[in-house]
């Protein structure tokens, strides 16, 4: 498959009233489509993981809305539509507007990709 969109790709989370990320796997990498309501913060969801953020890095582009990514150095930074974006190990993420996103990870550094599963 070379194009991908959310009647062709897997449903792989569905948090009811949070958002949805639809997902494929091509050339070594994980292709997520996601839409995310505001107000969603990562903090308790990935409490279990190293560091208590998420471990990867994703590589994307905002669609609509705004993101605020909070890495475990103290370190901010705010994605907002339009922009293309890497986020680096050691993150978490509050929505601050409703958003979508097109985002992109190496398959084989997706050990935590599940975690938002409820």
């Amino acid at each position: 498959m070379g194009t991908f969109t959310r009647e062709n790709t897997d449903l792989a989370i569905d948090l009811d009233g949070v958002g949805q990320q639809h997902r494929a796997e091509a050339g070594g990498m994980i292709i997520a489509l996601e839409r995310w309501h505001a107000g969603l913060d990562t903090a308790e969801m990935f409490a279990g993981l190293p560091g208590g953020a998420c471990q990867e890095d994703h590589w994307g582009y905002t669609l609509r809305g705004s993101v605020t990514i909070r890495y475990t150095d103290g370190q901010t930074e705010t994605l907002a539509a339009g922009q293309a974006y890497h986020i680096r190990p050691g993150h978490n993420v509050h929505i601050d507007d409703d958003a979508e996103f097109v985002e992109f990870t190496r398959a084989d550094q997706t050990p935590g990709i599940n975690t938002l599963q409820p």
